[in-house]
Parts: C-alpha cells; structure tokens; sequence
C-alpha cells in the first residue's frame, strides 16, 4: 500500500521486538551506571547521549540499509544537520530526564515511560519509505510531547510518594 513503512527487520513484530528489547536495556542501564557515574546531571547526560545515539543509529541505519532516506532530506546537508541534531536533543532529552528522576528522587514511573516511548518509536524509525519521515514528526511533534508526558508521570509519583509518606 502506498504510503505504508516497511519494516526494515522483515516484520512490525520484529521491528517492535528489538524496540521491547532495547527499552529494556535503557531501563536496566542507570541501575547498571549508578555507581559509576555518581550525580544525578552526570547520568542524565551519559544515559541521554547514549540513548540518542543508539535511536538515532536505528533511524539512520534502517535508511541507509534500504538506501530509503527522504529526497528532501539528503538534498541539502544542512536539512539533514538540524533534523539529526532536533532529534537528538528530543531523544537525549527522553532519557535524561527519567534517569535524572531515578538518581535525585528515586523515581520509577519516568523510567517506565522511557520503556513505553522506546517501544512505540523505534518501530516507527525501523521502518522505511512512509509518507513522512519519523524522525522529523518526534523531533517537531511527538517528542516534546512525550517528553512532556514523562515528566507529567514523574511528578505523579512524586506527589502520591509525598501524600502516602506524609500520612
């Protein structure tokens, strides 16, 4: 059908298989930095930057293995710049902030986002020749907002941790 990605990988059930895995990856990981890392701004930078790249790896790996990346996108090297670094302030700054909540407040429910964002992304990066390009509409679109999102979920659990303790 016209329009419709392909999944890199050979099935949407693969594609959402390695996201599922790489999210559960990007869960352990602050547990697995934690005590090499230290304070909360060094492992939100470190676990952001290191989520960036393996997204934005997806993304750019699946396009250049299908020789699928967006005509207007390639055309011109600056297009290709600004969307490569939008996207990976947006994708640095989704890790970050739940690996920042989990150093400083010991919260869990950003990290579990974190997982949920993983998992409805990356399927969309490893899939190529769609209408539009992913990474454009998370950079522009989904990405604030799900960011948004994850810090509205840190801030629900830390306000029941305040009332259940409080009591």
């Amino acid at each position: 059908m016209q329009g419709s990605p392909d999944p890199v990988l050979g099935s949407d059930a693969l594609n959402v298989g390695v996201a599922a895995l790489v999210g559960t990856c990007f869960v352990a990981l602050p547990y697995a930095l934690r005590n090499r890392v230290g304070e909360p701004r060094r492992l939100a930078l470190v676990g952001g930057a290191a989520y960036a790249v393996v997204c934005l790896g997806a993304w750019a790996g699946a396009r250049l293995v299908a020789d699928a990346f967006v005509g207007g996108m390639t055309a011109d090297p600056g297009t290709v710049l600004g969307w490569t670094l939008a996207g990976a302030l947006v994708l640095g700054a989704q890790a970050a902030v739940p690996y920042y909540c989990l150093a400083r407040w010991r919260l869990v429910a950003p990290l579990a986002a974190l997982f949920g964002v993983t998992v409805l992304v990356l399927p969309a990066f490893l899939s190529v020749r769609g209408e539009s390009d992913p990474l454009a509409l998370y950079a522009l679109v989904f990405g604030p907002l799900l960011v948004g999102l994850t810090c509205l979920g840190g801030l629900a659990e830390y306000a029941l941790r305040s009332v259940v303790v409080a009591e």
